[in-house]
């Protein structure tokens, strides 16, 4: 769940190809599963980008989705994962990515949310993991970056511990908008560290700061 209590700042987050070599098999509760995309997912995927508040409503996700990612179908169903329940409900879901732009060729993971009723279960971690160890296959030797923002404070702590870094200046594009012209996100490096220390513990602030590259 985004925390909207705090300032918005962009942030800038890196994996090199080395570190995605050790990301281990993800674990998942039991009768929880693994499956890429299918058709009509998109309704899914609105649903659980929703709820965790990153649109309005789930109509507004899943305009979103359809303009921005449905084109790609084909990358869809190799790079979209979901985590279904014990009922086959998608109740995760993550996009490991690309963009290409003024920056170069980027791999990057996209819209990482689980469901709030099953947040604390490690369906996070494990989603994360499972997106991260698609990249081996789909990106082999290429870092992969990340968009996030200070709202994401928690799931910022799962990504450093998984092995990812803030960056200080590096930028990241995006070219999944709604308008198809690719969007580069700026980095608030020095002012998004500045409203983490309102909400996360000072050692692990320490860490992620003194990790920064």
């Amino acid at each position: 769940m985004l925390d909207k209590s705090i300032e918005y700042k962009n942030i800038i987050m890196k994996i090199e190809h080395n570190e995605i070599k050790n990301i281990t098999r993800p674990s998942l509760p039991d009768g929880f599963s693994f499956r890429l995309f299918e058709a009509g997912d998109e309704a899914h995927w609105a649903r659980i980008e929703a709820s965790v508040l990153e649109f309005d409503s789930i109509d507004d996700a899943k305009s979103y989705f359809e303009m921005s990612y449905l084109p790609f179908k084909e990358d869809l169903k190799t790079r979209c994962v979901f985590v279904l329940n014990n009922d086959g409900l998608p109740i995760a879901t993550a996009n490991s990515w690309f963009a290409d732009s003024e920056l170069g060729y980027q791999a990057c993971l996209h819209w990482v949310a689980v469901c709030p009723e099953y947040q604390g279960l490690g369906i996070g971690k494990a989603i994360t993991q499972q997106a991260l160890l698609n990249f081996q296959q789909l990106e082999p030797g290429k870092p992969v970056w990340l968009h996030t923002q200070t709202w994401s404070h928690v799931a910022i702590r799962l990504y450093h511990r998984l092995g990812f870094n803030l960056m200080k200046n590096e930028k990241l594009a995006n070219n999944n908008t709604e308008s198809g012209i690719a969007e580069i996100y700026p980095n608030d490096f020095d002012e998004a560290v500045s409203v983490l220390r309102k909400v996360v513990d000072g050692d692990q602030l320490d860490e992620l700061h003194n990790t920064a590259k």
